[in-house]
C-alpha cells in the first residue's frame, strides 16, 4: 500500500466525514461513551429485571436451518468460520483468546450462534449453558463481541427460534434461563441500537426487536414491537431503493437483508405499513433472481460471497411460501437505481456495474467496480469478480476494493476512489449512464465516471458494453490527456485454461469455448480469487496494457462453442 502523508490523512478523514449527517456521527460519539460506561451498569441492572411473559404462540422459523459451522472432536468443539477451523475444549473459550485482535470478526462469529440450528438438543444445551455461564454483560469490552448489537440482533433471533422449533424438548431451566437473558439482551440493544451505522446492521437490530415483540407478550413486548416497526417504516424508504436493491449493492448484503424482512413480515403476520412492505419484498426478490448466476451463487460485486447469505434459492423459496407467488428471472434487466445492468440467454450470462460505489454516508462494503462486469457461459462463470478475503485493514483489503482487482480499466498508480482503513472512503467518483439501449437479445450500454479527474490532464474512463447471445463487445475510452499508463483487467475464473498469446487468445471452461481478441496486446497475469471470506484460489487475470497517451482499447468475447446443455454447479 502507498504510505499516506498526515496532511492527506486528514484531507481524507475530512472528505470521509462530509459525507456523513450530523446525526449519525453525533449518535456514534454518543454510542462510544455509552458502550464504554453507562450500559455496564444499565446493563447489569437490566438482567436482574424479569422478563416479559413468552407468548402463548411465539412465531416459528421461516427459513431453513443453517448447516453447522460446528463439529465435535475428542471431547470439545471445532469451530469454522470465514473457511478457518479453530478447536476448543468442552469449556469453550469465548473470547477466542488464542487468536490474534484482529480476527474480531471471528470472534464475532461464534457469538453470532448461527449453529445452534444444525446441532441436536444435546449440543444445543451445553452451548447456550457455556455462553450463559460466562458472557455476562459487565464483562469489560464485551460489547465488541458477545454484546455487540449487530452479534447480539443475530444471536436473539436464533435463541427465540430455537425455543420456539424445540418447543418441549428443552430443559425448562435451561429454557428460563435462555428467556431471562433473552430480555436483557433486548433492553441492552434498544439503547445501543445502531443508528450510527445504519445499511444492514440496523436491519438486523429491528428484526431482533419485531421478533421480540411477538416472542414475548405485554406492554414491553409491545413497545418492542412498535419501535422495530417504525425504525421498519423509515429505513425501508432509505435502505430499499426504487428499483429493488438494497443501497449497499452487495448481492450478499441484499440476500441478507431480504431474508430479514421476510422474517419480519413472517413474524408480525401481516404487512404493518399498508402494503408497503409487501411491495418492497416483491421488488426485492426480482432483483435476488436476476443477480443470481446460473450455478445459483450471488454476482459478488462490491463486499460479497457465495455463502455469505441464504442461497439465492432457499430466499426465493421463502418468499414465494409467504407471498403465495414466485419470480422468474427477466431475460434483460436494468436496476438503475444500482446500477446494475444484465443478460440473462441460453448460454451466456452477464451483468454489468454502472453505478455509484456505495451510499455516500455508508461507503463501508464499496469497491472501486464502476463499468466492471461478471460473465457467465453454459451456466459456468468464466470473468469473475475479485470478491472478498476479510474485513481487516491492510494488503488484502486494499486490493479488494481497488480498481485494479476489477474487471475495469485503471490508471497505475491511481484508483476511482479513495479507499482507506477497513470501511472507509474519501473521495469517490460520480457515474452516468450515457445511453442505455436494450431489446430482446441483449444490450448496449454506455457509461463514464470521474474517478480519475484529479490525475494530470483530468482522464476519464468511458466504456461501452454490448451484450448479446454471441458474446460480449467491450470499448474502453479515455477522455482527456493520459499522462500515465493504464490497464484494462479481466479476473478469470479459476477452472478457466487459457491458450493463445499476443491480441488473440482462447478461453475454455467444461466444454466452453471463448475467443478473446483486443486491438492492443494481451498478457496473462498470476492472480488469486476470493469468491467468499478466508478463501484464496489462485486463478490468472488478462490484462490488456495501455501506455501513455494511447486514447482507448476495443475487447471482443465471443462464444464459439458450448456444451450441449446448460449445467448447474460452480
Amino acid at each position: 500500500m502507498t504510505a499516506v502523508g498526515p496532511v492527506a490523512r486528514v484531507a481524507r478523514g475530512v472528505e470521509f466525514a462530509r459525507h456523513m449527517p450530523l446525526s449519525k456521527l453525533l449518535r456514534r460519539a454518543e454510542l462510544s461513551l455509552h458502550r464504554r460506561l453507562r450500559d455496564r451498569l444499565a446493563g447489569s441492572k437490566a438482567a436482574g429485571e424479569p422478563a416479559p411473559s413468552v407468548a402463548a404462540h411465539p412465531p416459528a422459523p421461516l427459513l431453513p436451518p443453517r448447516a453447522a459451522a460446528i463439529d465435535r472432536r475428542d471431547g470439545g468443539y471445532v469451530f469454522t468460520f470465514l473457511s478457518r477451523s479453530e478447536a476448543m475444549g468442552r469449556d469453550i473459550d469465548w473470547n477466542a483468546s488464542g487468536l490474534p485482535e484482529s480476527d474480531q470478526l471471528w470472534r464475532m462469529n461464534l457469538h453470532y450462534m448461527e449453529y445452534l440450528e444444525g446441532v441436536d438438543d444435546v449440543a444445543f444445551a451445553t452451548l447456550v449453558e457455556s455462553w450463559l455461564a460466562t458472557n455476562a454483560v459487565m464483562k469489560p469490552n464485551a460489547w465488541r463481541d458477545s454484546w455487540n448489537s449487530y452479534a447480539l440482533s443475530l444471536r436473539v433471533v436464533v435463541w427465540m427460534q430455537q425455543i420456539a422449533a424445540r418447543a418441549g424438548r428443552l430443559n425448562p431451566t435451561l429454557t428460563a434461563h435462555m428467556i431471562n437473558s433473552l430480555a436483557a439482551q433486548i433492553r441492552f440493544l434498544t439503547r445501543n441500537l445502531e443508528t450510527d451505522l445504519g445499511g444492514n446492521h440496523l436491519v438486523k437490530n429491528l428484526k431482533a426487536l419485531i421478533w421480540a415483540g411477538r416472542f414475548f407478550s405485554g406492554p414491553e413486548a409491545d413497545r418492542w414491537r412498535r419501535d422495530g416497526v417504525a425504525l421498519l417504516a423509515r429505513e425501508l424508504d432509505t435502505q430499499i431503493l426504487p428499483d429493488g436493491m438494497h443501497d449497499e449493492r452487495s448481492a450478499s448484503y441484499h440476500g441478507q437483508v431480504f431474508c430479514d424482512l421476510l422474517e419480519c413480515r413472517h413474524a408480525l403476520g401481516v404487512d404493518p405499513l399498508s402494503g408497503r412492505l409487501d411491495a418492497a419484498l416483491d421488488r426485492m426478490a426480482q432483483v435476488t433472481a436476476d443477480l443470481t448466476h446460473p450455478d445459483g451463487g450471488p454476482a459478488l460485486f462490491n463486499d460479497a460471497g457465495l455463502t455469505m447469505a441464504y442461497a439465492p434459492d432457499i430466499a426465493l423459496a421463502a418468499y414465494s411460501c409467504l407471498r403465495g407467488r414466485e419470480v422468474a428471472p427477466r431475460r434483460v434487466f436494468a436496476l438503475p437505481g444500482a446500477g446494475y445492468f444484465g443478460l440473462r440467454g441460453e448460454t451466456s450470462y452477464v451483468v454489468v456495474d454502472c453505478g455509484r460505489i456505495a451510499p455516500d454516508d455508508l461507503p463501508a462494503h464499496g469497491h472501486g467496480d464502476v463499468l466492471s462486469f461478471e460473465w457467465s457461459v453454459a451456466g459456468r462463470r468464466m470473468i469473475v469478480d475479485q470478491g472478498v478475503f476479510e474485513y481487516v485493514a491492510g494488503e488484502r483489503r486494499q486490493r479488494a476494493r481497488t480498481a485494479a482487482s476489477h474487471n475495469t480499466l485503471f490508471f497505475e498508480g491511481a484508483d476511482q476512489a479513495d479507499f482507506f482503513g477497513a470501511f472507509r472512503c474519501g473521495r469517490r467518483p460520480n457515474v452516468r449512464v450515457l445511453a442505455y439501449e436494450a431489446s430482446d437479445d441483449g444490450f448496449r450500454l454506455n457509461g463514464a465516471h470521474d474517478g480519475f479527474d484529479r490525475l494530470p490532464g483530468r482522464p476519464r474512463h468511458v466504456r461501452e458494453l454490448t451484450a448479446d447471445a454471441g458474446g460480449l463487445r467491450i470499448a474502453d475510452r479515455i477522455e482527456g490527456k493520459a499522462s500515465r499508463a493504464a490497464r484494462v483487467g479481466f479476473l478469470l475464473h479459476p477452472e478457466v485454461r487459457v491458450s493463445g498469446a499476443g491480441r488473440a487468445l482462447r478461453l475454455e471452461r467444461d466444454g466452453a469455448h471463448v475467443a478473446m481478441s483486443a486491438s492492443l496486446p494481451i498478457v496473462v497475469e498470476p492472480a488469486v480469487w476470493w469468491p467468499d471470506m478466508g478463501l484464496e484460489l489462485p486463478t490468472r487475470r488478462l490484462v490488456v496494457p495501455l501506455p501513455p497517451g494511447e486514447a482507448g482499447v476495443t475487447t471482443a468475447l465471443s462464444i464459439i462453442a458450448t456444451s450441449t446443455r446448460m449445467v448447474d454447479g460452480q
